[in-house]
């Protein structure tokens, strides 16, 4: 028997299955099904502070790690024929949204990105960086959140033997010891930064990943519902605009 409790001029009501239950309930009368992503707006942004090593988050707050689940991740390749900070270009003049061939641009560069010259070590003005920036771009439902945020993992962050490389490379290893198939998706994992330094007296905000436990059927059933539902959502409402994103966004954001 449902007891409620009056409060102001409302009432809270407490059923078996607590918060989530009422939860549940309360999507119900409005449709159920997926959490909605806007087709037409950009995602909640995690920026990275270069000198802090801190991840600002999309309500504006700053935090040194956070967890959640990476839900979809692409390469990403932006080229500009202009040094960021000149003015004079404000968009890439080639971009690709796989890193495997050019999406388009105004000056595309090469038919594929692999054989294409600015994307080669020495091509950078510094002489021993790209010419063409290197991203990975992580989808992340962050724990406590219900729409995912945009992280973009800079050139520093994409070393073979760093921590972000190695883990999306390890993690179809990670789910399957798990029994849980190849996915990454039902891993919960902590996003961190440290310094690292340069031979050329640079240093950068590099990614860490952490994986903190992998999500199991018969405990986890409706967060692993929940997840499978919002990764459709946004393959179907929001990937559409990945060419456009790549191909339009100012130089120098992180």
């Amino acid at each position: 028997m449902a007891k409620a409790k009056k409060h102001g001029t409302g009432a809270i009501v407490k059923r078996q299955g607590g918060t989530l239950a009422a939860a549940g309930e309360v999507d119900a009368m409005f449709g159920g099904g997926p959490v909605q992503i806007p087709v037409d707006a950009p995602l909640p942004q995690i920026s990275i502070m270069r000198e802090s090593a801190q991840f600002e988050m999309p309500d504006g707050q700053y935090a040194r790690e956070f967890a959640g689940h990476i839900l979809f991740w692409h390469n990403a390749n932006q080229y500009y024929t202009s040094e960021y900070g000149e003015g004079s270009s404000v968009v890439p003049d080639c971009a690709s949204s796989d890193g495997i061939r050019p999406d388009g641009g105004e000056f595309v560069q090469a038919d594929s990105c692999r054989a294409c010259g600015m994307n080669r070590f020495g091509s950078a003005p510094d002489g021993t960086a790209k010419a063409c920036q290197n991203t990975i771009r992580l989808y992340v439902l962050v724990d406590g959140e219900v729409i995912p945020c945009l992280l973009k993992a800079p050139p520093s962050s994409l070393g073979r033997k760093d921590s972000l490389m190695r883990w999306l490379t390890s993690a179809p290893n990670i789910a399957s010891r798990a029994g849980m198939g190849t996915k990454y998706q039902p891993i919960h994992v902590r996003f961190s930064l440290r310094k690292k330094d340069f031979a050329s007296g640079m240093s950068a905000s590099v990614i860490e990943l952490e994986t903190l436990r992998v999500l199991a059927m018969s405990e986890d059933a409706a967060k692993l519902a929940a997840l499978s539902a919002l990764y459709k959502e946004l393959m179907e409402s929001y990937m559409g605009r990945l060419c456009k994103d790549v191909a339009t966004e100012k130089q120098g954001t992180e």
